[in-house]
């Protein structure tokens, strides 16, 4: 058994076999592993007027699981897909531009007390594979050679926090995401993809995301692994009421960021959802309040997975 070989490297149980046996087999094994990851989606509801039928599909923006077969057939099914904002590759760089378009933003790590920058640095410290690994001892609060301060450097809070976070969640294997799931989908079945914000207003409304929210929720780090792996159990259920209950404070859990743009997003999507054979992809804390709209203007809604 040569462990530098190509079915070497794939693993001990390899040895002995035939080799073009064993890479089949090692396909099939990884291939095995992916579909074990991927869901079927609970966050639909159907929603239907005069005969007229739409989906509204809450989303989760990062999350441990694939959807993509049922992401597949509701877009499969519809005409037009819309989305929250725009999700393309240049509309996402204006985001990061913003993030650090203002010169001499504060560092996060200035209003955090010792323990909680330890403790955020060896939550991340191994998803910042660019540094040297003999930092992870030097948690100093403001020195620059501590790996995570290097990473968030120059950023607005509101960015070097969503930086944080989403390095903690792929640290945990959350490497997917329903909206890019849903729209790299619907591009590649050549489906008219609208938006309901434009980017500027979605980098609005997370510049104004509350500074002291952004610092409460980092300093509770020792929670966020339970506070994960509940979001995931909820998601995964459908249920948007205990959803709306597992908060722990996270930043963009605000009436300013949920409950206003409710509002905006229901009547930017009522010319379509009038059509009929429309999927609208909104963040699932947005589905109550959207719902509740559409009852009141004599629709009807009903979860897919009831």
């Amino acid at each position: 058994f040569e462990p530098d070989t190509e079915i070497g490297q794939k693993g001990a149980f390899c040895k002995g076999l035939d080799s073009e046996w064993a890479i089949v087999k090692w396909k099939k094994i990884r291939m095995f592993f992916a579909k074990s990851k991927e869901k079927a989606l609970k966050m639909v509801w159907e929603v239907k007027k005069n005969d007229k039928k739409s989906y509204l599909i809450g989303t989760a923006h990062f999350f441990p699981h694939s959807f993509r077969n049922s992401i597949s057939r509701y877009i499969n099914n519809s005409d037009i897909v819309l989305f929250e904002g725009p999700l393309d590759k240049d509309n996402m760089a204006k985001v990061i531009k913003a993030g650090y378009e203002k010169k001499n933003s504060r560092h996060l790590f200035e209003e955090l007390d010792n323990q909680t920058i330890t403790n955020i640095t060896q939550a991340l410290n191994p998803s910042c594979r660019d540094k040297s690994s003999f930092f992870i001892y030097n948690f100093g609060k403001l020195g620059k050679e501590n790996p995570v301060y290097a990473m968030i450097e120059g950023m607005e809070p509101w960015l070097a926090f969503f930086t944080i976070w989403t390095n903690f969640l792929q640290r945990n294997g959350w490497k997917y995401s329903v909206d890019l799931e849903a729209y790299n989908i619907a591009v590649e079945l050549g489906k008219n993809i609208l938006s309901l914000e434009t980017i500027e207003e979605q980098i609005k409304v997370l510049e104004s995301l509350s500074y002291e929210k952004i610092l409460d929720f980092l300093k509770r780090i020792d929670n966020w692994d339970a506070y994960a792996k509940e979001y995931v159990k909820c998601y995964l259920a459908g249920d948007l009421i205990k959803l709306k209950s597992n908060t722990i404070g996270f930043p963009s859990r605000h009436s300013s960021v949920i409950d206003l743009r409710d509002k905006i997003l229901y009547e930017r999507m009522l010319a379509y959802l009038e059509k009929g054979d429309t999927a609208v992809f909104v963040g699932a804390p947005h589905i109550r309040g959207i719902s509740e709209m559409l009852r009141s203007e004599g629709y009807q809604t009903r979860a897919e997975h009831s």
